[in-house]
């Protein structure tokens, strides 16, 4: 017999017996348990909106309705495109509620790119913002029906508006007596191509629902909470953790689209958790550090963090939020936990944020786990008494309910378990995408059998330690194998070149030469940082000068690590009025990597030689 996963709805995945582990199931739930509860909050530019679960629960009905009544069948795919609102979340509920499928599509994409994936998807229906309806210029229009994601208070009609379609009362109990199940398709969500073309991953109800379940027990959210949304919706991490995951528990979401309000909105909604890409939680650090100097508080901060470390060392407690008590009142007061996934966090970020009193914990998964795959369940006596989080903050712990992780041998990447004890992670259970959409050869390569059971290929390179927790070390397409046979993670090596004040950011690639590949690096370096060096000690902004000391940055750092691991040659990212350009990101600010390589000329020194040369990156073209 199948072990149940416990809902406590009182349904569950258990062999003979019928369930419905559905989304709506959820939703219904909630709205049961939670009806006058704030569901969603939103500023409208004057004041923050408010709607509760029973409110939200009408409009899904109504706009259900009216989908029902044009006539679609169970299974269609709609497109959905619009920003984060309460809107897209209606728009959401209502299409997986009737048994439609949902396209989430990023509006971040090229209009090409987006009327790519809308043909691909097979929609003929498109719920799209006013602001983005110009990203469909590219399609035959008349084959497609288009519904505007408009106001959804608003007095004011317009054709073609959700309010046009939220006319059809009569049809509101076949909407809600539409049969689900829970191995139906809910939504196909494409990945964000870092590597390479985008996929469509479908995912089925009980593959959300499962996940949320599991995540919510490993992360204890609870009805009384608040989560701070400001990652796009299209993106699983944020759309199960910050919108399913709360919605399951009754909780209020704050959603917060303009990053320069997140301390504002904070103060004013005091939310519990917050969910961010590492690169988002960096920002936020810089930008607490920024006010604190504008302010002349800058000593007072240095000296506060000093002594919050020292005593952590010594003896294990935190007074971090004692000593920046001040902070954590900006922030509303009632900060539970920062969440941090989408890319791997720098643990030296993460210790940052300690030394305020601030827990900022990773987890791990992608989008075939619809997402959530591994995460620390969090203990306030662990981080406020104990080193148990700084001894682990590299970890991404280890995995959720429901969830089996194996590592595997990588004969092709020379990776061997029990040689070195890093393998690539392979993942089977109820959150595991059953594939992609229309893509037999992605399917072939992506799942196998380990005995009579199906397991997803991750990609992910890792090992695991006594106690079970999972580290990340690289992607099994990034790795780069040198002539002599060596493996080489590019994530290690600019994790390394990050820590310099002079460097934004890094990207470290394998260049092919005739005996094999080697390490190269291309580094954006710090533009207001880099000139306040060269200001403070005299050094004149040229070429030259830029180059020397990024060199001379590389050389201090890379002594922390394998000598093979090192970059024979590097470059360095353009320079215009703005700035040195950074790389071009997905949404969740994953560097793309298929858009770059390494110039190809031969002229150089090595940087283990002491060499050093002016370069330029080069940018493929789509």
């Amino acid at each position: 017999m199948k072990r149940s996963l416990r809902t406590g709805f009182g349904f569950g995945l258990t062999s003979g017996i019928k369930m419905t582990y559905t989304i709506r199931e959820i939703f219904r739930k909630s709205v049961e348990k939670n009806p006058d509860s704030t569901f969603l909050e939103m500023w409208n530019g004057e004041v923050y909106e408010s709607f509760s679960y029973k409110e939200i629960k009408g409009f899904v009905e109504r706009l259900g309705a009216g989908l029902i009544k044009l006539g679609i069948g169970k299974g269609e795919k709609i497109v959905l495109l619009a920003e984060n609102s309460p809107e897209w979340v209606v728009c959401f509920l209502a299409i997986v509620s009737g048994g439609w499928v949902v396209v989430p599509l990023d509006k971040e994409l090229k209009a090409k790119e987006i009327c790519k994936l809308i043909e691909f998807s097979d929609a003929r229906i498109i719920f799209v913002s006013k602001s983005l309806f110009h990203k469909l210029e590219h399609l035959k229009i008349k084959h497609f029906r288009i519904y505007f994601v408009d106001d959804l208070r608003g007095q004011e009609k317009i054709d073609n508006g959700l309010a046009s379609l939220m006319e059809a009362d009569d049809f509101i109990e076949r909407f809600n007596s539409i049969e689900l199940n829970e191995d139906d398709l809910a939504s196909i969500v494409f990945t964000s191509g870092t590597t390479g073309a985008s996929k469509g991953v479908m995912l089925t109800h009980k593959n959300f629902v499962s996940d949320v379940i599991s995540s919510c027990n490993r992360v204890n959210i609870k009805g009384s909470d608040g989560m701070l949304l400001i990652l796009p919706l299209h993106h699983t991490f944020p759309l199960t953790a910050g919108l399913l995951s709360p919605l399951y528990k009754g909780a209020r979401i704050i959603i917060e689209n303009n990053k320069k309000r997140i301390l504002k909105t904070m103060q004013e909604r005091r939310p519990t958790y917050l969910l961010g890409v590492p690169k988002l939680f960096q920002l936020f650090y810089e930008a607490m550090v920024s006010e604190a100097r504008r302010q002349g508080k800058e000593g007072a901060w240095l000296r506060g963090i000093g002594l919050v470390r020292r005593i952590k060392e010594l003896t294990g407690i935190n007074i971090g939020r004692l000593v920046f008590r001040g902070l954590h009142k900006k922030m509303g007061g009632k900060v539970k936990l920062f969440i941090s996934g989408g890319a791997p966090l720098n643990p030296e970020l993460a210790k940052k944020y300690a030394y305020l009193g601030i827990p900022l914990l990773q987890g791990w998964g992608m989008t075939e786990l619809s997402p959530v795959g591994t995460s620390f369940s969090f203990s306030k006596w662990r981080f406020y008494f104990t080193k148990y989080y700084e001894d682990r903050f590299s970890s991404i712990g280890p995995p959720i309910e429901g969830l089996k992780i194996k590592l595997i041998d990588n004969p092709r990447k020379n990776l061997y378990v029990n040689l070195g004890g890093e393998g690539e992670l392979v993942v089977s259970g109820p959150m595991v995408t059953p594939g992609y959409y229309k893509d037999k050869e992605a399917n072939k390569s992506s799942f196998i059998y380990i005995g009579n059971e199906v397991w997803f290929k991750t990609g992910d390179i890792g090992r695991v330690d006594d106690e079970g927790n999972f580290y990340i070390v690289g992607r099994d397409k990034y790795i780069i194998v040198t002539p002599d046979g060596k493996n080489i993670h590019p994530e290690e090596v600019e994790e390394v070149l990050n820590k310099s004040p002079l460097i934004q950011e890094s990207l470290v690639l394998g260049q092919r030469s005739s005996q094999g590949e080697r390490v190269v690096a291309i580094i954006c370096p710090d533009t207001k940082n880099l000139l306040n060096f060269f200001k403070e000690n005299g050094i004149p902004f040229s070429w030259d000068s830029i180059y020397e000391e990024i060199h001379k940055e590389m050389q201090r750092l890379l002594k922390d690590i394998s000598p093979y691991k090192w970059p024979l040659d590097f470059a360095i990212t353009h320079y215009n009025k703005d700035g040195f350009e950074t790389f071009e990101k997905t949404t969740t600010l994953k560097i793309r990597r298929e858009l770059y390589k390494f110039p190809t000329h031969r002229s150089y020194k090595s940087l283990k030689k002491g060499g050093w040369r002016r370069l330029f990156f080069e940018k493929l073209k789509s």
